[in-house]
């Protein structure tokens, strides 16, 4: 999918919701009054705009409210379930289903790679040059991806997303490893625009802030470097004195045109987007006339190569459960099973309690056993060391009795066992767990269940993944563009739709994967290569290529083994001696003498009389002569007369 959104910017705000309480269909000024956020603002004017964004975020209803459902979401994930006293220090008796389905859930949804793919845009001359570029460009979008471990971001960004109720990543520029880089960030870290939404087109709102850490000192450098306010150093020194390791915390603002940094009551920094080639203008050469006047030419102005139809806030979001009414999910897989988990340990206190009930408790009656209250503390002491009690007279049983509780009925488990089941079936798991597997009798209905969780994960949170994965990889294209030297400088880029290979993130089945892979090289209609890919194997190509060395030069192959080097000599001086033999020469029976005609017939395994052969060999001799008198007397030759 191609992020080429031209026509996005016509609708841009056709989901932003109005002002704190104002209803979907009420007409005119819907939400607080904010001027328009431009580089030529004096800085109390920029200031008092981004405090007026800031005061409008912490007021609002949706950040409260959201704030106490990602604690009580995190809390819950965490196992913390109840307030204990803080002088308890024991674990709680939990049975954390919540943090058992989600971490099963997430490595499903994550399990691998997204794959990009870059094509030329139709418009595009499908030249050889610019087919080889769209290759070397998803080449390197590949291994930056692997660089940047962007399976485990992602990973991380839906835990997130499943306790925060919100995903967030920012993209930028690692100046040490010269590449793109994505941080993952807790949506806690943000100033949203509670009035917005977040959907299929991403972020709605006007402007993002990000509370920053930065030390001191490299806060001074950094503002040196990029062109910082005037006085923002002094500010910064002013803060911290001498201790420059000081980590100094402040709110970087971002629209799709422009950033800067507060601090307090301090801009520190103001630009346009850096992440955004702009255009830039060069002046012409200038001409001198007879009269030695200079005329300067006409100015000469480039359009910058951006990925992007226009900038772009370095922002990208994760939500799934969003009805279009506040930029984070209106509910969670974890807030869907809170009830569910209160009820499991509601179920497991009560077991234990009952379990705590039928320890034999100990009941003695002080007037029939003739014992005191110390004494009768003594004895059930004994009795629970396996002592020995004497009392005076009667039955034991009418002074000491042991009180044990009765069962709980079968109820109590069952209900157990079917909420812990129902947690697993909300979040799509129920299959995927040994629980679940050990319910199913025959396989083949363990590999339904498993295959029902999978395309239920697949057809939810992990297509959305899929377009998360799309939008960072068109971000690297960007970025590349802006600040990679090579590709900065590179003229005539064509134009490439870059996306995330279809289907490349749902959740697949190892086993069936790897069944069809086998059946496919067996049939031939796969090369070794791609099958050892398919198997998930480390090393694939040099796998490959062992193969073929082995069936055509398995010298090469183990020629390292002093076993083998020895063998592979030995063949080649047998070479070396069979060249070097004088050619064989076959001589014919017929042509033998009668005593070797003899020899060589023995050697067959036949017995020959040399002078029998002799006879025979005179008497056809005759025979031959006989032929050719005749021959002669039938045709006598004709002699020439003598003159």
């Amino acid at each position: 999918m191609s992020l080429l959104d031209a026509f996005a910017s016509l609708g841009k705000n056709i989901n932003k919701l109005g002002g704190k309480q104002t209803l979907d269909t009420e007409q005119g000024i819907v939400s607080e009054k904010f001027p328009e956020l431009k580089l030529e603002m004096e800085n109390k004017d920029l200031l008092k705009l981004t405090q007026q964004w800031e005061g409008v975020w912490n007021k609002s209803d949706v950040k409260q409210k959201w704030e106490t459902r990602c604690d009580e979401n995190e809390k819950y994930w965490l196992g913390n379930h109840f307030d204990r006293p803080e002088l308890d220090k024991s674990r709680p008796q939990i049975d954390n289903a919540i943090f058992e389905a989600l971490e099963t859930y997430l490595p499903r949804i994550t399990r691998r790679n997204p794959e990009p793919m870059v094509e030329l845009d139709q418009d595009v001359d499908q030249t050889p040059e610019n087919q080889k570029y769209a290759k070397d460009l998803q080449k390197e979008l590949a291994e930056i991806a692997d660089e940047l471990k962007l399976r485990l971001k992602l990973k991380k960004v839906g835990r997130h997303w499943a306790i925060y109720l919100l995903g967030a990543v920012k993209y930028g520029w690692d100046m040490n490893k010269d590449i793109p880089t994505i941080k993952a960030i807790r949506a806690k870290k943000l100033i949203l625009d509670p009035t917005c939404t977040i959907d299929e087109d991403g972020y709605t709102g006007e402007y993002i802030g990000e509370y920053r850490k930065i030390g001191a000192g490299m806060l001074i450098k950094t503002l040196d470097k990029i062109g910082g306010e005037a006085k923002a150093s002094e500010v910064i020194k002013g803060l911290v004195k001498e201790d420059l390791g000081t980590e100094i915390q402040f709110i970087e603002w971002w629209t799709d045109e422009y950033m800067c940094w507060t601090l307090g009551d301090n801009v520190l920094l103001k630009k346009k987007n850096p992440h955004w080639n702009y255009e830039t203008t060069t002046p012409g050469e200038s001409t001198m006339d007879e009269f030695g006047n200079e005329t300067p030419g006409p100015e000469t102005t480039v359009e910058g190569h951006n990925h992007f139809e226009i900038p772009k806030k370095p922002f990208g979001f994760l939500t799934v459960f969003n009805l279009g009414k506040q930029p984070m999910d209106d509910t969670s897989l974890i807030g869907q099973n809170l009830a569910g988990q209160d009820r499991v340990n509601k179920r497991i206190k009560q077991i234990d309690r009952n379990a705590d009930s039928m320890n034999n408790g100990i009941v003695v009656s002080l007037s029939r056993s003739g014992l005191t209250q110390e004494q009768a503390a003594n004895v059930t002491t004994a009795l629970r060391k396996g002592g020995v009690v004497s009392i005076p007279d009667g039955a034991p049983r009418d002074a000491i009795d042991r009180m044990s509780a009765e069962g709980l009925p079968a109820d109590i488990y069952n209900d157990l066992a079917d909420t812990r089941r129902r947690i697993s079936d909300i979040f799509g798991t129920s299959g995927m767990t040994p629980q679940g597997q050990n319910s199913e009798r025959t396989v083949r209905g363990k590999i339904m269940n498993t295959n029902l969780d999978t395309d239920r994960i697949g057809g939810g949170v992990s297509e959305y993944l899929e377009q998360f994965a799309d939008e960072a990889f068109n971000w690297m294209v960007q970025l590349l563009y802006v600040y990679d030297d090579e590709f900065a400088s590179m003229p005539d880029k064509p134009d490439v739709s870059v996306s995330v290979k279809e289907g490349s993130l749902l959740p697949k089945d190892s086993t069936t994967i790897a069944n069809q892979a086998i059946e496919l090289a067996s049939a031939g209609k796969m090369s070794t290569i791609d099958l050892y890919k398919k198997l998930d194997y480390p090393n694939p190509e040099e796998l490959a290529a062992n193969v073929w060395l082995e069936v055509n030069a398995p010298d090469v192959l183990y020629g390292s083994d002093p076993r083998v080097a020895q063998v592979i000599q030995r063949q080649q001086a047998s070479a070396a001696n069979a060249n070097a033999r004088p050619p064989s020469e076959s001589i014919s029976f017929k042509d033998l003498p009668p005593e070797g005609q003899a020899q060589m017939a023995k050697q067959a395994g036949i017995d020959l009389n040399p002078e029998a052969l002799a006879a025979y060999a005179d008497a056809e001799a005759v025979k031959v002569a006989d032929i050719k008198a005749k021959e002669i007397q039938s045709n006598p030759p004709v002699i020439p007369q003598t003159q």
